[in-house]
């Protein structure tokens, strides 16, 4: 068994390794933000106690993810590629969870490499595999506490102690998996689990020690008061006139929930995922613990929902397990319909993947062309066209006036491959990751360029106004698309 995982490992890492050289690696803010941050600890040697911000103001992710990818930004010597690498690893690691659950509930081997040959070819796990964000280790972290939570209910009281202490870092790596807490005395009491108080003093005492950072970091910044009112936001009803009326919420729970069956089995068409989706359910309504595990995440819908795709981050596991108990139910049907059923869902999953990979983790970032591939040969164009000259740069950024990305792009990819960096013409940068990056000057040089990101999220009143006042410091000489991100090659008005 060990010898098959190992493949099943090997193999998931060459299928999601394929297209990163060739830049299908999406980076924008976040990423460069958290590479700025990685580079401080590594080469300044400025230790963290704060993690990335969430969508809620006042709260915080963990700053482990900080400490789990500076050592591989330190090797790639602050390649994004090398920490993807490391990051696709990780992914490949859900085998083994996912395998030793799927032999213990099937009581058979052949079953459990059959779930994990589905996780290997997964488009969702693909595109989790290279994104570097916060979110991507969760799915393997999930992954773990599900299969804690099963060994708890076999007997195994350390089980109730991993599950604890892996809600921790899955809560380190994404702040709304704090509902893994939830789940656990949920768990406890649905399958009538009997824990001693010693059990539960200790468990709650690794819960603590875990989710330390949170505290100090509370401390040091004395934001406590900020943080309570940021978990008073959460599930906000929000203004009586324009909040989500209850239809909507269960169409985006639906949608949501729809998702995983549709990016893990049938990504090439949404109707069949949904519909796969309904057929899997109906074959495990008599399943407690693959239900419990595949409606897991409905807290982050009862408390104010989430339209994010990573807001199932994780479910692959309970969703692969779903699946291949309902592919087992036809087969004592009909063997030849589940030949039939994996062909199809492995055709559809290789055929996304090599049209979508290539592009980055489309599924998961906004906007979509924001990747190596592109930006890097953006890059190398200001250079050929500067011609080993000095050279300046404004951009037109999401988030607004926030030059962190190409900041770090340059001061990576340029310095070591051309030996300098331009200069920055645009918004001051005090205060944000980067500042030093570029030196900021008031006039464009001789050679100069706009680089345009995609206008998805830009209000298009401040997308005009910026163009406005780039067009009264310089004239437009050409333009060049590398997807949705444009280099305007421009020259100082006389």
């Amino acid at each position: 068994m060990f010898k098959t995982i190992f493949v099943l490992i090997v193999l998931a890492f060459i299928i999601r390794i394929l297209f990163i050289f060739q830049g299908g690696v999406s980076f924008h803010y976040d990423m460069a933000r958290d590479a700025f941050e990685a580079r401080e600890i590594w080469k300044d040697h400025n230790l963290k106690i704060l993690g990335p911000s969430t969508s809620t103001p006042g709260l915080y992710h963990g700053v482990f993810y900080y400490y789990l990818i500076a050592p591989f930004y330190m090797l790639g010597q602050g390649d994004p590629r090398v920490v993807a690498i490391f990051l696709i690893l990780i992914n490949s690691l859900v085998v083994i969870p996912l395998v030793i659950m799927a032999k213990d509930i099937f009581k058979s081997k052949r079953w459990a490499y059959l779930a994990g040959a589905l996780f290997v070819f997964s488009f969702e796990a693909t595109q989790y595999a290279p994104w570097i964000s916060n979110p991507a280790p969760a799915v393997l972290s999930v992954g773990l506490f599900f299969l804690s939570l099963y060994l708890w209910q076999k007997g195994k009281s350390y089980g109730l102690y991993l599950a604890v202490f892996l809600a921790a870092v899955s809560t380190q790596f994404q702040f709304f998996l704090s509902y893994l807490f939830i789940l656990i005395p949920l768990f406890g009491m649905i399958f009538k689990i009997k824990t001693s108080l010693k059990t539960a003093g200790l468990s709650l005492l690794i819960a603590v020690l875990s989710l330390s950072s949170f505290l100090v970091a509370a401390i040091k910044f004395n934001t406590l008061g900020t943080i309570f009112l940021g978990f008073l936001n959460i599930g906000a009803a929000g203004p009586i006139d324009f909040r989500t009326q209850f239809a909507e919420s269960i169409l985006n729970y639906l949608n949501r929930f729809t998702e995983i069956f549709i990016f893990n089995f049938s990504p090439t068409n949404v109707f069949v995922g949904g519909i796969l989706a309904l057929a899997v359910l109906y074959a495990i309504r008599r399943e407690r613990l693959l239900l419990f595990f595949l409606f897991s995440n409905l807290p982050i819908f009862i408390f104010g929902g989430h339209t994010n795709t990573y807001a199932n981050v994780g479910l692959v596991v309970p969703a692969i397990l779903a699946f291949t108990l309902f592919l087992r139910n036809i087969w004592k049907i009909d063997r030849k319909f589940v030949y039939i059923i994996i062909f199809l869902s492995l055709i559809s999953n290789l055929v996304t993947i090599s049209k979508v990979n290539p592009g980055g983790q489309v599924i998961l970032v906004i906007p979509n062309d924001m990747n190596l591939k592109q930006e890097l040969s953006l890059i190398d164009e200001t250079y050929k066209i500067a011609a080993g000259e000095p050279f300046s740069i404004n951009t037109l950024t999401l988030p607004l006036w926030t030059n962190t990305t190409w900041a770090y792009l340059y001061d990576w990819y340029g310095k070591s491959k051309y030996g300098y960096v331009p200069q920055f013409t645009g918004h001051n940068q005090i205060g944000l990751l980067g500042v030093n990056s570029l030196k900021k000057i008031d006039k464009p040089l001789t050679k100069t360029f706009l680089i345009i990101e995609p206008e998805e999220g830009i209000p298009p009143r401040f997308f005009n106004d910026e163009l406005d006042t780039e067009n009264s410091k310089t004239k437009l000489i050409k333009e060049i698309t590398y997807g949705s991100i444009k280099l305007q090659v421009r020259s100082p008005n006389e």
